[in-house]
Parts: structure tokens; sequence; C-alpha cells
């Protein structure tokens, strides 16, 4: 167990570090054919997520997977130009997958499990200007302080259990750390950036906005993680994968914030249009 821990934190100190990086020198950092190195990320982000659903379902990979990883990969490279078009493209090959597995309704839905939060990234990422990084940067902060607060106060609390035929592990008092350490992240956040710099409020306001919000998707990434862990559990599995060492599979680190980023990519895009704080 010991041994365990280091090395699940030996991959975070790996992995952190990157994914900052890709998300702060995104935009302005391009391949050999002019393609910015977020859009890659997303791209890649989704081919690891499509591997995976398709070996959790089927323990190999198959011709109906292949759609949604095309589907994914797809979803990164066009959503920041036309987000209307890869919400049909995401339809199309939600339906493309049911055909070509032949009816499996809950397999095809892992389409738009996979490509929404990538359509959501993206959106936050490219339609938020100057505010974009580090409205995403915040994203991101909140939904590990979710995980790293959950862990630490649910292991040394413990105490009644959450929800217990999904996730055996979790704890009320481990969301109540999750909430907690979010919040005061969040806090700390606004205190050097300030992620909703383009609301048109004053800056205590913007700040009980952040902490709020984070406490809301604090909740709404928990709920994530046992979303993913109720798939996990009907498909008698530990892991999505064995891809990350310490932390099982992509799905396992990103569950919470495939919701997060959902539910924050709309609501910004409320903002925007003038139907919130305006």
């Amino acid at each position: 167990m010991h041994s365990n821990v280091l090395v699940r934190i030996f991959s975070s100190i790996l992995m952190a570090p990157l994914v900052l990086a890709i998300i702060w020198y995104g935009k302005g950092v391009y391949d050999v054919y002019g393609v910015p190195l977020f859009k890659i990320f997303l791209a890649l982000l989704g081919a690891g997520l499509s591997w995976e659903w398709d070996l959790m379902f089927h323990k190999e990979r198959t011709t109906a997977g292949l759609w949604i990883t095309i589907a994914a990969m797809l979803t990164a490279f066009v959503s920041e130009d036309n987000p209307s078009f890869t919400l049909w493209l995401i339809l199309m090959g939600t339906t493309l997958t049911f055909w070509k597995s032949k009816g499996q309704l809950a397999f095809s839905l892992g389409t738009a499990y996979i490509c929404l939060p990538i359509l959501a990234l993206s959106s936050l990422y490219y339609t938020n200007g100057d505010d974009s990084r580090t409205l995403l940067l915040w994203l991101v902060f909140v939904v590990w302080a979710t995980d790293i607060g959950g862990y630490i106060v649910g292991k040394s609390i413990g105490g009644p259990k959450l929800c217990p035929a999904i996730s055996p592990k979790k704890t009320w008092a481990g969301l109540v750390g999750a909430i907690g350490f979010a919040m005061l992240v969040a806090y700390v956040f606004a205190l050097f950036l300030k992620a909703y710099d383009f609301v048109n409020m004053p800056i205590h306001h913007t700040t009980r906005l952040l902490v709020f919000s984070a406490g809301i998707l604090a909740v709404i990434s928990q709920i994530g993680d046992l979303f993913e862990s109720y798939i996990k559990r009907k498909l008698d599995l530990k892991d999505s994968s064995n891809l990350i060492p310490g932390h099982g599979g992509i799905f396992d680190r990103v569950d919470g914030l495939i919701f997060a980023a959902g539910v924050t990519a709309l609501v910004v895009h409320l903002i925007n249009e003038g139907m919130l704080f305006s």
C-alpha cells in the first residue's frame, strides 16, 4: 500500500507540470503542420479515452471503438471553429458506433461521454480571449483539489460511506474535505489570478463567485467520479486500464473533470451570451 502511494505521487509529479505547461503554452506552440499544441493534447486525450472505453467493454479493440476514436479526435480539431457542427459530428459518431456495435447502446453513448467534455474544454480554452488559460487552470486546480481533499480527509476521518453500493471507499467526510479543499484553492487562486475577469463585477464579488462555484464543482466532480465507478462496477473492473502507474487509467484521472468541464462550459456560455451576470 505504501509503495503504491509513492508511485501515485511520483506519477502526479511527472504529469501535473506537463498538463499545466500545455494549458499555459498550448495556444502559442504549434507542431510542424501548424496545429496548436492544445488541440493535439485534446486529440490524444480523446484517443486514449476511446481506447480505454473499447477495452473496458470488449477487452480488445473493435471497429465500433475506432469510430469513437475518430469522433473524439475530429472533435478536438474542429470544435474551436464550429461548435454547432461539432455537436452534429458527435451525434453522427454516436449513431455510427451504435450501428457498428450492433445495437450496444451503453457502449455507443461513450461517444458523447468522451467527445462532449473535449468540446467543453476546447470551448473554455478558445472562446474567452486572454482569460481562457486562467479559467481552464482554475478549473483544473479545483478538480485536483477536490480529488486530493476527498482522499486525504476521507482516509484520515473515515466515517459513514457516501455511496457504498457504487464506491465503498468514498465517505461523507471525504466529500466535505473535497468541497473545503476546492473552495480554499479557488480563494487562493482568486488572490493572484482572476479567472472571471470577463464578468463585469467588483473584485470581491468575483472572488465569492470563484469560491462558491468551486464548492459546486467539487460536488459535480464527485458525481463524475461516482458515475465512472458505477460503470466499472457494472463491467466488473477495478480500473479503466493500467496505463498510469499508481492511478489506473485515463478515465480514473479525468472522471471528475469530464462532468465539471461540461457544467463550467455551459455556465460560461450563458455568461458570454448575457444570460447570467448581465
